[in-house]
């Protein structure tokens, strides 16, 4: 085989060999959260509280799982309370939210009972869109309007979990940034396997390429 056309043999290799790892290490973090499709209707049935809330500060991080203070603004199912706890996942990989910042506002779709509710990723409904508030007044009806009422002051187990930086942001690491440990065995597993099979690829074609040149 002349030189050159083996020179394009290897480089292919090499490029074929490059996209299959960049596939294998980048599958565990995009296929992470596997949901189970629902329809608007049955997001809404599952859900033990539907409501419209504003993110008031967060109250505690216990590995990656965020409890904020929350303030409801609108009720279409579930308890009418001016406040609650709410918990989501700061990593979406791992279904959560991700990391809601104080004064977000969201429509949430959350399981739970008496001031302490969560969510996920899956809780939400698939074909759920920008005129989810119209739709939720026609299945659910007319939401309790909860805006006029008076916040009552947080209690002592509901305070901010680390003071403010000056600047109003987030403190590095005070409010996470971790790495979802699942994820990294995953991506380390993975590119291990890989790197075997690119080994075992990379023996094989050089056998075969001897075996052509002789």
């Amino acid at each position: 085989m002349p030189a050159t056309a083996l020179r394009r043999g290897w480089t292919a290799l090499v490029a074929l060999v490059g996209f299959l790892l960049l596939g294998l290490v980048a599958a565990p973090f995009a296929h992470a959260c596997d949901c189970m499709p629902l329809s608007f209707e049955e997001a809404a049935d599952d859900a033990d509280l539907v409501a419209e809330i504003t993110i008031q500060h967060e109250i505690s991080d216990d590995s990656g799982d965020i409890t904020y203070r929350a303030v409801v603004e609108t009720v279409w199912k579930g308890e009418e309370s001016r406040t609650i706890r709410f918990t989501t996942h700061s990593v979406t990989a791992s279904c959560g939210l991700g990391r809601l910042e104080d004064d977000t506002q969201l429509t949430v779709w959350a399981s739970g009972a008496d001031g302490e509710y969560s969510t996920t990723w899956c809780a939400l409904p698939e074909d759920g869109g920008e005129d989810d508030e119209e739709r939720l007044t026609a299945l659910l009806g007319e939401p309790a309007d909860l805006s006029d009422q008076p916040v009552p002051d947080p209690g002592p187990d509901e305070g901010p979990t680390t003071a403010k930086p000056d600047d109003g942001g987030p403190a590095f690491g005070d409010r996470g940034d971790r790495v979802d440990t699942g994820l990294v065995i995953g991506a380390v597993a993975a590119l291990l396997g890989g790197l075997l099979l690119a080994l075992a690829v990379v023996a094989t074609a050089a056998v075969l390429m001897l075996r052509r040149r002789r």
